[in-house]
């Protein structure tokens, strides 16, 4: 936990704490005013019957929320902002409790709402374990009650509402899990910087205008030995005089402690005797032919040997002296950094935490999509790690060597699990159908890859510059569309596709033909192959294509290394 050795850091901590959830309750209303009249377009489908009734619950909802977001703006008060936004949570929950109960009640799949609900609360919010338990377990009374006290109980429908409850309870109780592990990692990496702040304060006072102290002293080196001497001896840092072989002339007492050799042992010997063999090639390689030449070196770090053979980190400031009769010496004013270094290694394993932590939940998102699904399995991995090795492939290719960095690589790894979120809108009797679908019922499931582009398209427009979501979006939209331009949405053909929906478009295509579903069997790595390159030029790009055929043995390993898994 805190650190309690100030309250100062407590009282700053939950400063930090406030303003930051104030910054993200402002973003969870945000998007429920975004998406709760979006999803209108789900009952526009899924519910003809209620449209205009669940229409006017959401745009209700919705405007509630913008009269959270006014207030909040003319009142900036910590209990206040922790009221309202359980009370969206709360009121969101009841919203869909009242479509669930319109739809079926025990039986009604809009239950999968509240789930929506639950991840935005636990995905934005920075919530403690304590606050995610409440929170979580009362949006599930919203759904519970309502159901049991208002619905028609039967022995079919009490089964559903059991095994709704259990994924309803199982999903709150990891969300739990990921809430405590997102608040130690926030209190760690708080801590780390604290930490860090303190060190370099301190270091700041006992180095302040050191540099400055030493270039004046040494200027007076002519008129006192005994100055020049005391000076060395009492300075904090390693203080060292070598000639131009590198052979040490002078240190102060403090150098020789840290390497644990007496004065007289190290008389004659070289500065190379204790630089570490990992740091050699900076130290001979780039530090001393600079200062040799006669210009200053800045903030070079390497490793020395200190006492007990331990490495020390250190940063050095050098540069030359000419003394009288024009004999030449360097001053090297040597820092040890050790705790610095591993203060910044731990601040950087914090970071790759909550790294982990946003990959964690966008990927949980993503399979909500699947959710009704069972035959899919882990189809949202494999497409990940499909779309990386052809990304990593064509990064190779002179047309996209410029453009396919290692950011886009990560990007396009993370956003095509979202290739397919609009899936949600769709009914389940045409997304689970077993059969061919009617021309009716494929236009309706076309319409998915334009409800993902559109949500995630009001989804980026609440981030600042471009992000995973800009290439989310392009992929929700486009992965349909066809080389030859007989795709959907938008029939677009050739290089008008962006280049991550045509990536996506082959590892979906390969995908699908190597796995079972409700309506067909798996087919072999061959087959599917040889499907692809039949394709190729009509629905697959032939870069992408050609991509694929260097990579396949890749794509064979990826796909059984995930079912091992």
């Amino acid at each position: 936990m805190i650190e309690q050795t100030s309250l100062e850091y407590r009282s700053v901590y939950d400063q930090e704490t406030r303003k930051f959830f104030l910054q993200r309750a402002n973003t969870f209303f945000k998007l429920g005013i975004v998406f709760y009249p979006l999803f209108s377009l789900l009952d526009s489908f899924a519910a003809k019957e209620h449209f205009i009734r669940f229409l006017g619950y959401r745009l209700t909802f919705a405007f509630i929320l913008i009269l959270f977001i006014l207030i909040l703006r003319r009142k900036n008060n910590p209990l206040l902002t922790m009221f309202l936004t359980l009370a969206a949570y709360l009121l969101g929950g009841l919203t869909i409790s009242l479509m669930v109960l319109k739809t079926g009640g025990y039986a009604s799949s809009y239950y999968v709402g509240l789930l929506l609900v639950s991840v935005g609360g636990f995905a934005l919010l920075p919530l403690t374990i304590k606050q995610a338990a409440i929170a979580g377990f009362t949006l599930y009374l919203t759904y519970a009650i309502p159901v049991v006290l208002f619905s028609q109980p039967t022995a079919e429908n009490n089964k559903i509402f059991f095994c709704y409850s259990f994924f309803f309870i199982a999903f709150i109780i990891v969300s739990l899990v990921q809430c405590n592990e997102e608040t130690k990692a926030r209190i760690r990496k708080f801590n780390l910087n604290m930490n860090l702040k303190s060190m370099n304060k301190d270091l700041s006072f006992y180095t302040h205008n050191l540099e400055d102290e030493v270039v004046k002293r040494v200027k007076k080196i002519e008129e006192s030995e005994l100055r020049y001497k005391e000076l060395y001896e009492n300075i904090l840092d390693l203080i060292v005089l070598i000639d131009c072989n590198a052979k040490v002339i002078v240190a102060n007492n403090h150098f020789y402690n840290i390497i644990g050799i007496t004065q007289n042992s190290f008389a004659g010997k070289s500065l190379l005797n204790i630089i570490h063999p990992d740091s050699l090639a900076v130290v001979t390689g780039g530090m001393l032919p600079k200062l040799f030449l006669g210009e200053p070196v800045k903030d070079v770090q390497f490793i020395i040997i200190g006492k007990g053979d331990q490495p020390i980190n250190v940063e050095c400031n050098a540069r030359k002296i000419v003394k009288e009769g024009g004999a030449l010496e360097f001053q090297l004013v040597i820092r040890d950094i050790t705790e610095r270094k591993k203060m910044e290694k731990k601040l950087l394993e914090s970071y790759h935490l909550i790294d982990k932590s946003r990959t964690t939940a966008i990927l949980a998102l993503a399979k909500l999509a699947e959710f009704r699904d069972r035959d899919t399995g882990n189809h949202l991995e494999r497409i990940r790690e499909y779309s990386k090795i052809l990304a990593a492939e064509l990064s190779k290719h002179p047309a996209y060597q410029h453009y396919i960095t290692p950011e886009y690589i990560d990007d396009i790894y993370l956003s095509s699990i979202l290739h397919d979120i609009g899936k949600v809108g769709i009914p389940d009797n045409i997304l689970l159908k077993p059969g061919k679908l009617t021309p009716e019922e494929y236009e309706i499931m076309m319409c998915h890859s334009v409800y993902g582009g559109d949500a995630l398209c009001e989804s980026e427009k609440l981030t600042k510059g471009q992000s995973f979501l800009t290439i989310g979006k392009q992929i929700a939209y486009y992965h349909h569309e066809k080389w030859n331009g007989t795709g959907y949405p938008s029939g677009l053909s050739g290089k008008e596709i962006p280049l991550s929906a045509r990536i996506v478009a082959l590892a979906d295509a390969y995908d699908a033909l190597t796995s079972r579903r409700c309506y067909k069997s798996a087919i072999s790595h061959e087959q599917a192959k040889q499907i692809i390159l039949k394709d190729s030029g009509k629905h697959f790009d032939p870069d992408v294509t050609d991509a694929f055929l260097t990579r396949e043995n890749d794509f064979q390993k990826a796909r059984l290394n995930i079912l091992v898994q």
